[in-house]
């Protein structure tokens, strides 16, 4: 029987459990955040001095190369544990100027406005009046990544088979680009697409894969998982996972909105 595929998961206890297997900040400036980081100031965003929102912050694989750069970051996200993540991580490397918020986009409250507001492949932005949040915390410029159509594991894409769930079509990234288009706000659009290779223990693939499952209702049977996972063993003790992907990089301003 085939899976009804669900809202994307918005939830604190989801995010919670996520949060075991997220990636979180690495450095160098070869990786794939250091080479997003890199288009986005080719692409005339500067973060220097700048008061910056982090919506939907993660671990903060972002939000310390913002911070490292700016004035102030404020960092947001539905997850304690995801902000425990990035404390530890920007206390680490001496970073004092991150504020951080424990809370669902459409719970904060906060009145402030910001030079820079940034969004890297929140669930949070999906609905209209999330969106149009978006344009009342920012008085300069919007960075906003979101899927455009592809997502797929080479990991996912068994399980999902053998559970028989349809996965859910990733497009955060062009249903912005048309609310864009129908408010007459005008943006510049850069794709960005490749496939991501990550290498993890085995407990942690299990899990992030554990978590993905549950997301449509599913509860992983543990033998079969581990079972199944063999095959990404490349080397001893490393498994990996490649994930094909296509985003939407969209940048807009304030003063064009």
């Amino acid at each position: 029987m085939e899976t009804t595929p669900q809202t994307p998961p918005r939830s604190k206890e989801y995010w919670n459990n996520h949060a075991r297997s997220f990636p979180r900040f690495e450095e160098g400036e070869d990786n794939y955040e250091a080479g997003v980081m890199r288009m986005i100031r080719e692409h005339g965003v500067d973060f220097r001095g700048a008061s910056v929102l982090d919506v939907g912050c993660g671990s903060g694989m972002y939000t310390i190369r913002i911070a490292r750069e700016a004035a102030r970051v404020t960092a947001l996200d539905v997850s304690d544990v995801m902000l425990d993540i990035l404390r530890k991580d920007a206390g680490a490397l001496g970073l004092r100027n991150i504020d951080y918020v424990r809370s669902d986009w459409m719970d904060y409250d906060g009145d402030e406005t910001f030079d820079i507001v940034f969004c890297s492949m929140t669930p949070a932005i999906i609905s209209e009046e999330s969106r149009f949040k978006l344009l009342r915390h920012a008085h300069g410029k919007t960075v906003f990544m979101g899927f455009a159509g592809l997502m797929k594991s080479d990991v996912m894409t068994g399980l999902y088979a053998h559970y028989g769930v349809t996965p859910r079509l990733f497009a955060n990234g062009t249903d912005m680009r048309n609310w864009l288009d129908e408010q007459s706000i005008p943006y510049a659009a850069y794709p960005v697409e490749g496939t991501w290779t990550v290498k993890s223990p085995l407990k942690k693939l299990a899990d992030s894969c554990t978590t993905f499952l549950s997301q449509y209702g599913v509860t992983a049977e543990r033998r079969h998982l581990l079972s199944y996972l063999a095959a990404f063993e490349e080397e001893p003790g490393v498994y990996v996972e490649r994930t094909q992907y296509r985003i939407d990089l969209l940048i807009w301003d304030k003063a064009s909105a």
